[in-house]
């Protein structure tokens, strides 16, 4: 709303997140952080992608933003000295919370402001419903690990409030009317049942039946099961459902993609390409709505392989560490649940979910680090 130049307060936070991480390094005199590693290939391929993308600019903008990324997943290794370190970057992440939480009211309010043909969903402060939905995930499994956590078994009075906050958010994510939220919600609370407490699974099992008796959530999900028809959406737009229309769009990509399999078309050039590979010809293209996809088909086998080299290290560590406390399993399902968003949106493109999700993790590896080396 406020913008000198086209330049606005995002923008400032960002680069604010670059020279954070600058900061960071020039005061170890620029010692690559062992966690660097994760990052540091994927950043290459798509700095590299840029020389060959259609969209350079673009392109070096949207780098910057994955940066960033890394900036949030990397502070924490450098501040968090101990527990009480620990507490207070979860503690950032709920009360920062309240914020688009109290802005949900006024949507309540005013209702008109958040209607569109897909009927009436939240999306507060946010610029679109799912990103809305995907921070409130974060904040839920954030919420959720400090009332099972030990850490916080004096503080009650936090915990009181995270039971507020998570209940509160969790029928957020219902308002938000996005499908993949509510799987990894689903995904959360069952794997928590698996590994630790048994009756969750039962809670589940109550919430959903509960959830499908509400005549919109009924129909987002029997949306699912309509419009699945290939050959009409070719004469109408309107005739496939969002997941079927990924899936054709998916697939034209992956035609076009054999063309440069090994380094792509560059980064940010699905959205080019694809107003000519869609089997509907548009001047603005679209996007994949799948990282996996757009991956390989802007950076190529290789730079999809880095991606790879981010997540599966991590994924396999929170794994790990799931045995030294019950709660740590939230974590870990947590990260699981972020790999799988990533199958049905365009995950890198939702700047602050990214923030706060890494800046999560960073912290929870960077303390148990500490606590692995009984500092």
């Amino acid at each position: 709303m406020f913008k000198v130049g086209g330049i606005g307060f995002g923008a400032v936070m960002n680069l604010f997140m670059l020279v954070v991480l600058f900061a960071v390094y020039n005061h170890t005199r620029f010692k690559i952080h062992r966690m660097s590693m994760l990052w540091i290939p994927l950043i290459l391929i798509m700095l590299i992608s840029i020389a060959y993308t259609p969209y350079p600019v673009l392109g070096l903008r949207s780098l910057l933003v994955v940066i960033t990324y890394m900036a949030m997943f990397l502070i924490p290794f450098h501040f968090v000295k101990s527990q009480q370190h620990f507490m207070e970057c979860l503690k950032i992440i709920v009360y920062s919370s309240f914020i688009p939480l109290l802005a949900v009211f006024y949507e309540f309010a005013f209702p008109e402001g958040s209607t569109n043909r897909n009927g009436f969903r939240l999306f507060s402060t946010f610029t679109h419903p799912n990103i809305f939905a995907f921070y409130l995930v974060t904040v839920v499994s954030v919420c959720f690990f400090a009332i099972k956590s030990e850490m916080f078994k004096y503080e009650i009075q936090f915990k009181r409030l995270c039971w507020i906050i998570m209940l509160f958010s969790l029928v957020c994510i219902l308002g938000t009317k996005t499908r993949s939220a509510w799987a990894v919600v689903g995904l959360l609370v069952l794997v928590y049942g698996l590994f630790v407490e048994k009756r969750y699974l039962a809670y589940l099992a109550l919430a959903s039946t509960i959830a499908l008796l509400v005549p919109s959530i009924q129909e987002r999900v029997l949306d699912l099961f309509q419009g699945n028809d290939v050959d009409a959406f070719v004469n109408d737009y309107e005739a496939l459902n969002s997941y079927a229309w990924r899936k054709v769009i998916w697939a034209s990509a992956m035609e076009q993609f054999w063309e440069r399999p090994w380094w792509g078309f560059g980064y940010e050039g699905f959205t080019y390409y694809s107003g000519a590979f869609f089997v509907i010809e548009s001047d603005e293209g679209a996007g994949a709505h799948n990282t996996y996809v757009q991956l390989l088909f802007e950076i190529g086998i290789i730079g999809f392989i880095a991606f790879l080299w981010l997540l599966i290290p991590i994924l396999k560590k929170l794994l790990e560490l799931r045995r030294l406390a019950p709660e740590n399993i939230i974590v870990f399902a947590l990260f699981l649940a972020y790999c799988l968003i990533h199958y049905s949106d365009n995950v890198f493109d939702y700047l602050v979910f990214n923030w706060y999700f890494w800046f999560f993790i960073g912290a929870f590896l960077a303390y148990n680090r500490l606590e692995a080396r009984g500092e």
